[in-house]
C-alpha cells in the first residue's frame, strides 16, 4: 500500500487571523475550499469557517473553526477538527478500514463527506489524536 502526506488541518478561533499569518509570513495564496456539494448543506463553507492553502505537490493546510455540532450535524462518531488532524492519502482505503478493525480501533467511514473527489475514513491513534484516512473517489 501507498500513502503520502495530504493535509494537516489547524484549528482556529480566528481563521481570517491565522489565514492573514500563513499569507504574510509564508507567502502562501489562499485557495477556495472543495467541499461536496451533496444537499447537506451542515458543513459551513464561508471564510470565517475554513482556509486552504495548498502547494505545488497539492499538500495542504486547513485552517477551520470548530464549531461543537459539527459532528452530529453530519454523523461523525468524532470531532475532526477541534484539536486539529493530520490527514493520509492511499491507495486502498478498504484495506486499512479491515486492518483498522482488526486491531479493534474504532473508525468512522465517513464516505465523501466533505472534500469534492475522496472517500473519507476517521480514526484516533493510540494517543486519541485524530487521523483522516483519504483516496481519491471519482
Amino acid at each position: 500500500m501507498s500513502w503520502s502526506l495530504h493535509h494537516v488541518n489547524l484549528p482556529a478561533s480566528d481563521v481570517r487571523a491565522m489565514a492573514a499569518f500563513y499569507s504574510k509570513v509564508f507567502g502562501m495564496q489562499e485557495k477556495t475550499f472543495p467541499f461536496v456539494e451533496d444537499g447537506r448543506g451542515a458543513m459551513q463553507t464561508g471564510n470565517d469557517f475554513v482556509a486552504l492553502f495548498e502547494d505545488t505537490n497539492q499538500r495542504q493546510i486547513h485552517i477551520c473553526k470548530p464549531t461543537p455540532s459539527l459532528p452530529w450535524d453530519n454523523d461523525l462518531r468524532l470531532h475532526p477538527v477541534i484539536n486539529g488532524h493530520i490527514a493520509i492519502e492511499v491507495d486502498d482505503i478498504d484495506g486499512v478500514m479491515r486492518r483498522l478493525a482488526e486491531m479493534g480501533m474504532p473508525y468512522n467511514d465517513a464516505g465523501t463527506w466533505a472534500f469534492k473527489g475522496y472517500r473519507q475514513v476517521y480514526c484516533y491513534d493510540p494517543s486519541m489524536n485524530v487521523v483522516e484516512i483519504n483516496q481519491k473517489h471519482p
